[in-house]
């Protein structure tokens, strides 16, 4: 229990810090970048953290993929995140092009800007142990996971933990009960 408290405390402490730092390497790029893209950004990968991926997709010294999908001030900031690690996985970004295809790859980032999306676009050219997050208004109906969601000046967020398991991943405790919703 102290354990769950510990950690609770350590990811608040580090979605706290989401709001105000950036990676120093990437400060240059990103104060081009519009505030709430990069706070997105590094949201994004302080949520990563808490997320474990099946032993056959994510191995001890692959590069954790993050995928971008669409055009959008957050899927540019998420660029910058290119070389940092993730519990010893260096994060790879690549932007996905026509045909899209998510095989590879671990986080997809999809821009609101991506219309008539589809579970089966999401999934079927790729692997199954995929962490999908996007800032669409409908995402999780559309077979996302992680839903971003902006109230007055905070950006929270909506989890569909059932997606998640269909797809073999593991969210961690302090990462749930920090999600506005679960379902």
């Amino acid at each position: 229990m102290q354990r769950l408290g510990y950690c609770r405390l350590a990811l608040l402490s580090l979605l706290g810090l989401a709001m105000a730092w950036t990676p120093s390497r990437a400060l240059h790029a990103q104060t081009e970048m519009p505030r709430e893209a990069r706070i997105q950004s590094v949201l994004i990968l302080r949520m990563v953290k808490f997320v474990d991926w099946p032993s056959k997709s994510l191995q001890a010294a692959d590069a954790l993929q993050f995928c971008t999908w669409g055009e959008s001030p957050t899927e540019a900031a998420l660029q910058s995140l290119q070389g940092q690690k993730v519990r010893d996985h260096e994060i790879v970004v690549r932007k996905l092009k026509p045909p899209f295809s998510t095989r590879g790859c671990h986080v997809v980032y999809v821009s609101n800007s991506v219309k008539d999306l589809t579970p089966g676009q999401l999934y079927e050219s790729g692997s199954g142990a995929m962490l999908t997050i996007s800032d669409m208004p409908d995402f999780g109906q559309r077979g996302g996971i992680i839903t971003l969601v902006k109230q007055s000046n905070r950006i929270g967020f909506d989890i569909q933990l059932r997606y998640a398991r269909e797809h073999g991943l593991q969210i961690g405790a302090p990462l749930l009960e920090l999600a506005q919703s679960v379902n």
